[in-house]
């Protein structure tokens, strides 16, 4: 029995004969990344449906004012509660899909 978990611990060592190669290094790399990406929650799918006015505009690149002239103007949806305005990230992408110019092929 001792024999075993020696064997075992061994084979987890690092010994001076082993080398780390380029390959070994970028498919860490992928899964360091993609395991970043996962608990930042980089899927759409986690992501929060109901922004405030400042992740609005900061999304948008937009001063305050220009986000209240789209509001006014309804080119962008809103709901207020509270005295606090929210908006629908899909309402955002529709307006994004909407105002989308074509490629020219």
């Amino acid at each position: 029995m001792e024999k075993k978990g020696r064997q075992s611990e061994e084979s987890s060592a690092m010994f001076t004969h082993q080398l780390v190669t380029l390959a070994d290094l970028e498919k860490f790399k992928e899964q360091m990344l993609s395991e970043m990406r996962r608990l930042a929650g980089g899927g759409t799918q986690h992501s929060k449906q109901w922004l405030k006015s400042r992740e609005v505009r900061k999304l948008l690149g937009v001063s305050p004012g220009k986000l209240h002239a789209m509001r006014v103007s309804r080119q962008l949806s809103f709901m207020r509660i509270g005295g606090v305005i929210y908006y629908d990230r899909v309402d955002i992408h529709k307006m994004f899909e909407k105002f989308k110019t074509a490629a020219v092929k």
